[in-house]
């Protein structure tokens, strides 16, 4: 956990702003605006998201670690990541992230600047075993993250791991999906009522993710893995134009190192504003597409489907269930 005790020597914090409601903080917890004293009269602002769900130590901490290993890299792409650690108060058990605060403007972040820095995160990102993975689970599902030589074996089973979390959604009757409180309060005696869906996962999993993945370093070809965001997505989301800088910035990471075209997975959705093909096409010209370059298509559509999936587990009323399956059987 990341010492306090720099923090000792702020006068106070005497006022904290809301910040503006999302998706995130509406479901997850909440976030403000922190202005603090420092000990010379000056004001410093700062970024305080606070987690009070059962997950909150492991949200806190894997958003922590993403932002210093990005910060490191690309410092003007993410907010400057100062502390995470626990409220003395033990009811409800509650996690608390500090980060520099960076005032959002436009979003999502325009194209050009967006896919350039994306890039450039992804090119000067040094994997610190040389491996895929991380070195801790961050908050994308709760992966456990370990060290892979091959990407598609690290890929598997993160994409198993989402499909397992979703599984019991994916298979309840589409008339109670309308219902998600319901849903989950009868979760654990879900019929499985949807055996074409298990059969798809299974093909995805054992067919598809081989046949387009290995291929990746096959023949001597050599697959870099990069540092990437892990969520990236536009309005409401987390990726902002910042006021001051007009410099794109990304927040809400769940990083970890795998193949750079995995973070433009999110932007296939056409209920993203990033799904605008100039995104794209800007960063294409700045990180050249992995070969065989034939499968490009291919592989986003099977990226997006971590995305997509995670759509119908956190969102209630998704409309995901049958694009997700749809999806996979074109796959």
């Amino acid at each position: 956990m990341k010492s306090m005790k720099a923090w000792s020597q702020l006068s106070e914090f005497r006022e904290r702003k809301s910040s503006t409601p999302s998706v995130w903080h509406v479901v997850m917890g909440k976030t403000t605006k922190s202005i603090a004293e420092l000990p010379g009269g000056e004001e410093a602002q700062y970024f305080l998201k606070v987690i009070t769900i059962g997950t909150g130590k492991h949200m806190c901490e894997g958003e922590f670690e993403s932002l210093k290993a990005i910060y490191a890299v690309s410092p003007g792409f993410v907010p400057k990541p100062y502390a995470w650690g626990k409220y003395k108060q033990e009811d409800p058990e509650t996690y608390f992230l500090l980060a520099q605060f960076r005032d959002v403007g436009k979003q999502p972040a325009n194209p050009v600047t967006l896919a350039a820095a994306l890039a450039e995160m992804h090119q000067k990102s040094v994997s610190p075993t040389g491996k895929f993975g991380f070195h801790i689970a961050t908050c994308h599902a709760k992966i456990a993250h370990t060290w892979e030589d091959s990407w598609c074996a690290l890929y598997t089973r993160h994409l198993g791991h989402v499909m397992d979390l979703a599984m019991p959604i994916l298979n309840w009757p589409e008339s109670d999906l309308r219902n998600h409180l319901g849903h989950v309060m009868n979760i654990a005696k879900a019929i499985l009522n949807w055996p074409e869906f298990d059969l798809v996962c299974k093909l995805t999993l054992e067919k598809v993710v081989p046949r387009l993945h290995l291929r990746l370093q096959a023949d001597g070809r050599v697959l870099k893995p990069c540092l990437i965001h892990g969520d990236c997505w536009d309005s409401q989301g987390n990726t902002a134009m910042d006021m001051r800088t007009d410099q794109a910035f990304v927040f809400n990471e769940c990083s970890f190192y795998g193949h750079n075209e995995f973070d433009t997975g999110n932007w296939r959705a056409p209920r993203h504003r990033l799904s605008n093909k100039a995104y794209i096409k800007e960063y294409k010209k700045r990180f050249p597409v992995s070969e065989p370059e034939k499968d490009w298509d291919a592989r986003n559509l099977l990226y997006s489907l971590t995305f997509n999936i995670g759509n119908i587990i956190y969102i209630p009323g998704s409309s995901q269930r049958q694009v997700v399956y749809d999806d996979m059987t074109e796959l």
